[in-house]
């Protein structure tokens, strides 16, 4: 009886984490952010230099706040960065120049690393309690993606015509889940194992990062995790702009972003049905084959007919979603899941910052250029790190 109890608990909060964690997912105004951005004046370049003041904020602050997710409470760190979250996107709506966007981004960076990774541990960790099996936890993983682009599509839904009335409104409204989502986990039981101090937090924070890349197969899962996540996330910057370049009307864009979403969903579901039966090297070498022939064909030729080849962008995304961590996280101890999802994340950042500032830079030059770049960049990297899963 008492095992059925603790099951049935570990069940309700595993629904709990998974609710949030979809909830926070998506973001109501992503269509239109290129757009707004552009009614305040930034430029392509200006638009890449806010992520990248986002991403080097998160770099510097997601493995300390995932060494105090990890050490105080996964619990606390989702419900403060969620709230916050929700209040700078009530500040963000106000943005009207080059500044005061990279202020609200600074913020939302804050934020955002507070509770990334948190989820994903969390998941592992009632996961376990449930069935003990790695299984479990992938396929969980999987199915939490899925309701990631689920959730997406409906706010991009919702997103696209409150944009049509107002481009501040949307962003505005984008908080609600945030706000919702730091509710939810305020009912969450968090009984996971925390971390031991063993000396002072910045040495702590070194050994994990030290043994992290001394551990070869969890080093080499990083990187994959690194590459896959990035590969189409640098271009998702220039997906409105292209739409708009290939003959797709303002009031319609939404409906593109929604399309991507479902195929990312479509992705996802396909992982979660098929990830069982395939090895590592291979679960990597689909979506990198599928992001090299859709991206190929975009810098080739872009017109209102080959933009729908972006959606392939899509299935790669909800592929790489849903099979990647859970790799990572195979060879991570219980102990420090949070820590070590951080450090994955900021070696994706460290990807992503490069990598967006060059598809940014092509884009300002001709936008076939963006597509092309990206190829450029992740191919010979995905290439290495496909050899080393192949040779394990």
């Amino acid at each position: 009886m008492k095992t059925k109890n603790l099951i049935s608990t570990a069940m309700h909060n595993l629904r709990l984490v998974m609710f949030e964690s979809a909830l926070t997912a998506g973001l109501l105004s992503m269509s239109i952010m290129t757009p707004f951005f552009q009614s305040i004046g930034l430029n392509q370049l200006q638009i890449s230099q806010t992520q990248i003041i986002f991403t080097i904020i998160m770099i510097g602050l997601n493995l300390p706040l995932g060494w105090v997710a990890d050490r105080f409470s996964r619990k606390w760190a989702n419900i403060i960065g969620d709230f916050g979250t929700a209040l700078t996107f009530a500040g963000y709506a106000f943005a009207n120049d080059f500044l005061s966007v990279v202020i609200c981004e600074s913020l939302l960076g804050c934020f955002m690393s507070l509770s990334q990774g948190v989820d994903q541990s969390l998941l592992k960790h009632f996961c376990k309690k449930i069935d003990p099996s790695e299984d479990y936890f992938r396929q969980k993983t999987a199915y939490l993606n899925c309701l990631h682009y689920i959730s997406t599509l409906i706010l991009v839904w919702l997103g696209g015509p409150i944009g049509a009335i107002s481009f501040r409104l949307a962003i505005l409204l984008s908080g609600i889940p945030y706000l919702i989502g730091g509710i939810a986990s305020c009912f969450i039981t968090d009984n996971s194992e925390k971390l031991i101090t063993r000396s002072n937090p910045l040495y702590d924070m070194l050994q994990i990062v030290q043994s992290s890349f001394t551990n070869r197969p969890l080093r080499l899962r990083i990187f994959a995790f690194a590459i896959g996540r990035e590969m189409t996330h640098a271009i998702i910057w220039v997906f409105t702009p292209m739409m708009l370049a290939a003959g797709v009307p303002l009031v319609l864009v939404s409906v593109g972003w929604a399309l991507n979403a479902i195929t990312c969903l479509i992705g996802s579901r396909i992982a979660a049905k098929y990830l069982l039966k395939f090895k590592e090297w291979q679960i990597f070498a689909i979506p990198l084959g599928i992001m090299v022939i859709s991206m190929s064909l975009l810098g080739w030729r872009l017109n209102i007919f080959t933009i729908g080849v972006y959606l392939l962008m899509g299935i790669v995304q909800g592929w790489t979603g849903a099979t990647l961590m859970p790799l990572v996280q195979r060879y991570a101890s219980a102990d420090r899941q949070t820590s070590v999802i951080s450090l994955a994340q900021t070696v994706a950042r460290l990807v992503y910052i490069p990598a967006t500032w060059l598809v940014g830079w092509a884009a300002d030059i001709r936008l076939q250029f963006a597509p092309l770049a990206t190829v450029c960049i992740f191919l010979p990297f995905g290439l290495m790190i496909l050899y080393g899963l192949r040779k394990e």
